[in-house]
């Protein structure tokens, strides 16, 4: 019950109603009927005053005509009259409502005010209410002590301002009624057109919850909801997005456990199977022993390069790779390079060369650690994958606040259908070739994410049998 935002701005408005009309009720009894009640005690002071005077200028002959006089004008006004001596005995009381004669009362409200007194009082068993002002005089009405006038006291009803009250409290709660009835269906149609737009937010959500595909929500409101709206449609398309970036990632990790458990596996059965045949005598023969020995070795360093592969891939994908940037020298970062795998070039008959501008004065910007690994794996790649007598060209041309570099071939090649994927891990395009030359399978997705970390992309430009240029820029001072 009252679950709904519907339901909810409803009970609002009814618990709004209710404090509203209790608060004007609550404020039209101690303000206005309180008032009411303290204008009619002044009245009743004026009366006791004019009282006082008529029997402090009355003479004694007269007395008894005037007190006749004032029975009849307490009739007429609709008030007792009483007239009390030091000890508050009655010398003279006119009734115009006999019916509290001599009945209990409680007293509700007490005050006194110099010479007065105002009482509210409620008798038992007429259950009347009557408000009462009691003056203190000091008026001789005769040679007796027991006869001088102490205590002028009026009392009338107070069932006219309780008619009266009780009818503006009346008409209070029915126009507060016809407020509700007629605000409750005004509120019911306004809510329904608030919360409907919400309710269809709330049920696309849900289906989206269950299904995983989003129901874009198209409703015409207000700017907030206009907002909303989009705001939420971006963030189901958001979320869509990344749950498919999930699901891809779930697929790449089981394409990488199975590759890395396959390239693993590899070297390891052949180590091992070297190291049997050794055990098994080989290892007396002079024509085999000292050659499955290298074998066994070439491979360790393959399991060594691919362990090493993989610990850079796993920090590059943990967003781990730590970077340290400042200004270097391209030219002897690539001199390094080149000199480095000079043996290696001269081994597969390859014609390794460095076009260096020596007038270059710019350094470049980057990690040069990791940089030396992107040069080092774009040209040992080029120098392994190719036939001999074929030529790696390393060179740069400045552009702007840029130094593009680029690492070119002439060799076999990649197919153009390979070329959108050999950034891929594990992706061979001669797999078996790519294995015996001692690839990983990781050295260009390393290099990509390397030169990505440099706010940079690398490029591959490639024709079957004519050869393969990779390049990319870095920044310049």
């Amino acid at each position: 019950m009252f679950k709904t935002l519907q339901s909810k701005i409803i009970l609002n408005f009814a618990a709004l109603i209710i404090a509203i009309v209790t608060l004007l009720l609550i404020s039209f009894n101690y303000i206005v009927v309180e008032q009411l009640k303290l204008k009619l005690a002044e009245e009743l002071k004026t009366e006791i005053n004019l009282i006082e005077l008529g029997l402090l200028d009355v003479h004694e002959n007269k007395l008894d005509e005037y007190l006749h006089n004032l029975d009849n004008f307490t009739r007429q006004l609709n008030y007792n009259l009483i007239l009390q001596n030091n000890n508050q005995q009655e010398l003279f009381k006119f009734y115009s409502d006999t019916s509290i004669i001599n009945k209990d009362y409680d007293v509700l409200f007490l005050r006194k005010t110099g010479k007065y007194q105002i009482e509210t009082r409620k008798y038992k068993d007429a259950e009347k209410t009557f408000l009462l002002v009691k003056k203190s005089v000091d008026i001789k009405l005769g040679d007796n002590q027991n006869q001088n006038l102490r205590y002028i006291i009026i009392e009338t009803g107070l069932s006219g301002i309780e008619n009266f009250s009780n009818n503006v409290r009346f008409k209070i709660i029915v126009a507060a009624l016809i407020l509700f009835v007629f605000g409750f269906f005004v509120i019911k149609y306004f809510s329904r057109i608030i919360t409907s737009p919400v309710t269809k937010i709330i049920e696309a959500l849900k289906e989206f919850s269950k299904t995983g595909s989003p129901q874009l929500i198209s409703i015409e409101g207000g700017e907030e909801f206009k907002f909303l709206i989009e705001s939420i449609n971006n963030l189901m398309r958001k979320i869509e997005e990344d749950m498919n970036e999930l699901r891809k990632l779930e697929r790449y990790r089981s394409e990488f456990l199975g590759n890395v458990s396959h390239e693993l596996r590899t070297p390891i059965f052949t180590i091992q199977s070297y190291l049997e045949t050794l055990i098994e005598g080989g290892i007396n023969d002079p024509e085999i022993n000292i050659k499955y020995l290298k074998k066994a070795l070439e491979n360790l360093e393959r399991l060594n390069r691919l362990l090493s592969d993989l610990i850079d891939i796993s920090q590059i994908e943990a967003k781990q790779l730590r970077l340290s940037f400042r200004y270097f020298s391209i030219n002897e970062l690539l001199q390094k390079v080149i000199d480095d795998l000079k043996i290696l070039a001269d081994q597969k008959e390859i014609n390794l060369v460095f076009d260096k501008d020596d007038n270059l004065k710019e350094l470049a910007w980057g990690d040069k650690e990791r940089l030396y690994q992107v040069f080092y794996n774009l040209i040992e790649n080029s120098i392994r994958h190719n036939p001999p007598q074929t030529t790696v060209r390393v060179y740069y041309h400045k552009i702007n606040s840029t130094l593009r570099v680029f690492v070119e071939d002439n060799g076999i090649g990649i197919p153009e259908e390979d070329l959108p994927r050999i950034f891929e891990r594990f992706y061979r395009v001669n797999k078996e070739r790519s294995r015996e030359s001692g690839g990983t399978g990781l050295g260009l997705s390393i290099v990509k994410h390397i030169v990505e970390a440099h706010n940079s992309k690398i490029y591959c430009e490639s024709k079957l049998n004519q050869g393969t240029k990779f390049y990319f820029d870095l920044k310049i001072a």
